[in-house]
């Protein structure tokens, strides 16, 4: 496992090891109480330093406190080495949203709320494990075939806490950072009913916080090696793009437009997954001056003149559609390209305005978007970078789906110039 986070600078190395030595957590550090060294892994490594700790010879670090009971001493090396083993009763992590949580483990039955979370435990090989789910998931038919049988506790935003109590899970997952107040009563409605019931945030959808979602989940689920092994491969692909764009000056980097899901010019401004997906893909957000999600202008669309328009559209195309079936995405492009009010704008003179389905964009398979866009913007970089073989290979080696993407489902139009 090469990394926790997207976009690493190159002093990462060396920041790392400041962090070690202030005992604060760097961005590459695997975010679980018994990472003594704050790297990105929980091995013999960390029980030396606990050692070193104990015996006045290194730094004490925020995460070295394995069993959180406020002191260092061998009962934290203890549980290290039952962390290693994957025999620890209790683990405690951060969650999504930097808060402390203890989770009770094994964890036999779940209940990932947050959808996002249920693809995550498929990825690493746990949906077994999976009791209920959310509207979101069950509505999914296509992409998530395997739940149709399970149980509903309602709305991902606000779920039903008796059909969650009735399943009694001993982990519930919610969002991280969306919908904080709702996560807080949800956690304390299950812990005031049943104090078994561990509850935690993790998004498991945003680039900056992604792979860290993984790792975690692949230690509460006993699943390390699982969760390793699809970080490595999201890695090499970001990498692949990463060093690919880091020598291009911003300036040269193509304005983007990436909006859509309405038929009003909606977009993502700095912090959202939309700009953070355009950055990773080498472009440049025209509305990175703004914060969050936001419905915008056309004037001010027009007058920022992006070289390329990204539409995404919800409950067009993604899986359920036949390869050849394009007609209402070659219809949404001409309908975009044929507002008068972008006529002047350079990526409907250049004919460089893209459709894309959600099914790649939201949630954990934002990856993709990254991969298919990287392709646009910058084609004369990525001849050889095939996005829809990496799309079969998420879904046949870690979605477990018997999909075929050479004759089922419609994700993006044009798929490349």
């Amino acid at each position: 496992m090469k990394r926790l986070r997207y976009f690493l600078p190159l002093f990462l190395a060396v920041f790392a090891t400041l962090a070690i030595m202030s005992g604060l957590a760097s961005e590459d550090t695997l975010e679980i109480f018994g990472n003594a060294n704050m790297d990105d892994t929980i091995n013999a490594d960390d029980v030396t330093y606990l050692h070193g700790i104990i015996n006045k010879t290194s730094m004490e670090t925020e995460l070295a406190d394995a069993n959180y009971d406020g002191k260092i001493d061998q009962q934290d090396v203890s549980v290290v080495g039952e962390i290693i083993q994957g025999v620890e009763t209790k683990l405690v992590l951060f969650d999504s949203a930097g808060k402390v949580v203890q989770i009770k483990t094994p964890v036999k039955s779940i209940i990932p709320v947050n959808r996002n979370a249920a693809e995550a435990l498929r990825t690493i090989k746990t949906s077994d494990k999976i009791v209920a789910v959310s509207d979101s998931a069950l509505n999914d038919k296509s992409y998530f075939p395997e739940f149709q049988m399970i149980s509903s506790v309602g709305s991902a935003k606000t779920p039903d806490m008796e059909k969650i109590l009735k399943q009694n899970p001993d982990l519930v997952i919610y969002y991280g950072t969306q919908w904080t107040g709702d996560y807080e009563t949800i956690n304390d409605t299950l812990k005031k009913a049943n104090p078994d019931i561990s509850v935690i945030g993790l998004d498991c959808f945003k680039p900056e916080t992604y792979v860290q979602d993984i790792m975690k989940l692949g230690y509460i689920m006993g699943r390390v090696k699982e969760a390793e092994e699809f970080t490595d491969w999201y890695n090499d692909k970001i990498d692949e793009i990463e060093n690919a764009i880091k020598d291009i000056a911003d300036e040269a980097k193509p304005r983007v437009y990436e909006g859509g899901r309405s038929d009003f010019y909606q977009t993502g401004g700095m912090g959202s997954s939309s700009n953070n997906v355009t950055v990773m893909a080498g472009g440049k957000n025209i509305f990175a001056d703004t914060t969050g999600d936001a419905t915008v202008d056309p004037e001010s669309l027009i007058k920022r003149d992006p070289q390329f328009i990204i539409w995404k559209i919800s409950n067009i195309g993604g899986y359920s559609l036949e390869k050849d079936n394009t007609t209402k995405f070659k219809e949404k492009q001409d309908e975009v390209m044929g507002r008068p009010e972008l006529s002047n704008v350079s990526a409907v003179k250049n004919g460089n305005v893209y459709i894309q389905s959600a099914d790649v964009f939201f949630g954990g398979r934002y990856f993709l978007s990254i991969i298919y866009l990287s392709t646009w913007l910058h084609p004369d970089l990525f001849t050889d970078l095939d996005p829809e073989a990496i799309h079969q290979e998420y879904l046949t080696r870690f979605q477990g789906l018997d999909y075929d993407l050479s004759t089922q489902g419609v994700f993006v139009y044009p798929e490349r110039t």
